[in-house]
């Protein structure tokens, strides 16, 4: 247990963090209001006789479109020659269709222009941060629903505009997922029941209902997914940087806001989450904060080590520093990652708590059962986040562990087996071979060597079976089944434990980086980037080791070894 004295260091630090945090959100008082000068326009080799060339959706009203008379007009027409005026870049507009945007972008055709982020094009174009989120709501006929059941979607017709998550949720629901390409036509046809909804942006719902005056037909609400960003791209890097600088001055002065209007620029204001949800969400919070800071202490305690150690060595200092900022790197990853984690289970006990709250529902006894069930599953998976990042701060410990208990190699491999449930899942086919002294008892830490291949285990149960969002980009299935092998053995005196999968795999350069904190090479899948790092740090803690074979090249193979000696 941690003294009061370390209990207040790590507190005081909480605060500095929350300090500077806000400390880096307040306006640049070194820059003008009016922004960078003309100057920019001549180190991007702009000028009134070659002119940035900006994209825009002719039919994204009312953020972009073109008016009967040829003329750019919309929200985003008048924020970006506000935002390149400011900049002192000349410019022009380049009309398209939709579907011509993000590849006039990724290929030079468009210097500049308004997307939603997408990770499957992070590599080839460059995205500004955010001007606004975008949130989904699903529009339906009132006629139809009293309240629109997102719960049972199997069987129902839903339109909406092309978009990966999208489409792969509504595959998952078994829904008929109908991509359109014209959303006000979509609008019309939603009104003649050719629907039975329509999920789209909350600024879009309003805008087609109250142009089309379909008031009285239509209803819109709130679906709790994950919101979109709204950004500048280009594959210009620096141009992107420069833009980033602008929108941080222009928001400080309101100017997003007073472009935009409340009619775009979207918040919750609409969603009520309980009252304990937000407390629950703060003591998480706080937790977490008190869990990383203790962490982060251990870790600059040992920075500070190595740095007192070679103070007259240059070359191995500046070693030092990029280390440290990779390190910084990926915890800020590592956050970004915890909060979805934590998010998305939130949002579930969200929208099911106000389901069963709500004054007068008739919902059927399956129907609460499966609801306070799903409750009980959200919350377990945030109590499993928790304890992951308690389990984190063991990663940087080097005590040896006590090895007292006598167990046989093959009774470590059930137990492992039992609590990752890989023998149950249904993607995988799951085998445990056992070869000579497998059953030979042998003394070691038995609830840490169970962990540490209950470890292995998970890690390759979740990389067999295949990102739902590579299936939505493959128009693949997940039929296949995957194999994983459990190989138990000791011989030399030496207990090996062989995890064998069929799965995505680890390049050869990646063997020793995948070990450290926070680290994932696949965005696609879920995960905090910390089992394999806690493994290895309990294994050389019992004496033993885990490595990646980098010989094998069908999936991956670690290797778990316990000495005898």
């Amino acid at each position: 247990m941690l003294s009061m004295k370390s209990t207040i260091t790590h507190l005081t630090y909480v605060l500095l963090l929350l300090a500077l945090f806000a400390c880096s959100h307040l306006p640049d008082s070194g820059q003008t209001a009016g922004g960078s000068g003309g100057g920019m326009a001549e180190h991007f080799g702009y000028s009134k006789d070659h002119r940035l060339v900006m994209g825009m959706n002719a039919a994204y009203a009312p953020l972009q479109y073109v008016d009967d008379n040829g003329t750019p007009c919309g929200y985003d027409v008048e924020f970006t020659k506000l935002l390149m005026n400011r900049m002192g870049i000349p410019f022009t507009f380049s009309p398209n269709h939709w579907n011509k945007m993000s590849p006039g972008v990724s290929s030079g055709e468009f210097d500049l222009g308004m997307l939603v982020y997408s990770p499957y094009r992070k590599n080839s174009t460059n995205y500004s941060n955010a001007v606004f989120r975008l949130y989904y709501q699903i529009v339906y006929r009132k006629a139809d629903y009293t309240e629109f059941d997102f719960r049972h979607l199997k069987g129902k017709r839903i339109a909406y505009m092309k978009s990966r998550p999208i489409g792969t949720m509504l595959k998952e629901s078994e829904a008929v997922g109908d991509s359109i390409t014209d959303l006000g036509q979509a609008f019309v046809d939603l009104a003649k029941g050719e629907y039975d909804g329509l999920i789209c942006y909350r600024f879009q719902a309003k805008y087609n209902i109250s142009q089309l005056h379909l008031e009285k037909l239509l209803q819109a609400d709130e679906l709790s997914l994950e919101p979109r960003e709204y950004c500048y791209a280009s594959k210009n890097a620096e141009l992107i940087d420069s833009i980033n600088a602008e929108l941080k001055r222009m928001e400080a002065e309101g100017l997003i806001d007073e472009v935009y209007g409340q009619d775009v620029v979207s918040t919750f204001d609409a969603i009520r989450i309980p009252t304990w949800v937000w407390a629950l969400l703060a003591v998480l919070t706080f937790l977490f904060l008190i869990i990383f800071s203790v962490n982060r202490y251990l870790l600059s305690k040992r920075l500070q080590l190595a740095y007192d150690q070679m103070a007259e060595k240059n070359d191995a200092l500046q070693i030092a520093n990029a280390r440290a900022e990779e390190s910084t790197r990926m915890k800020s990853a590592f956050i970004k990652q915890i909060s979805h984690e934590i998010r998305t289970p939130l949002n579930i006990l969200s929208g099911f708590t106000q389901l069963l709250a709500a004054p007068g529902n008739l919902l059927s006894d399956a129907d609460k059962a499966e609801a306070s069930a799903k409750v009980v599953e959200s919350t377990d998976r945030i109590t499993g986040l928790v304890d992951k990042m308690l389990e984190l701060s063991e990663v940087s410990s080097h005590t040896v562990l006590e090895r007292t208990d006598e167990v046989t190699p093959l009774l470590i491999a059930r137990e492992a087996v039992m609590a990752s449930g890989i023998d149950e899942a249904q993607h995988v086919a799951f085998a445990v071979q056992t070869e000579a002294g497998a059953d030979v008892a042998f003394h070691t830490n038995q609830c840490s060597a169970v962990r540490i291949l209950e470890l292995l285990l998970d890690n390759a149960k979740k990389f067999t079976r295949p990102a739902e969002a590579y299936l939505a980009q493959t128009a693949q299935t997940s039929d296949r089944r995957e194999r994983v092998t459990l190989t138990v053995s000791q011989s030399e005196g030496v207990v090996r434990f062989v995890v064998e999968d069929t799965g995505i795999g680890v390049p050869r350069s990646e063997a020793e980086h995948i070990f450290g904190e926070f680290v994932q090479l696949d965005e696609y899948y879920d995960g905090t980037g910390i089992g394999l790092a806690v493994a290895r740090s309990l294994a050389r803690r019992l004496g033993g080791d885990v490595v990646l074979d980098t010989s094998y090249t069908s999936g991956a193979r670690f290797v778990f070894t316990l000495s005898l000696a």
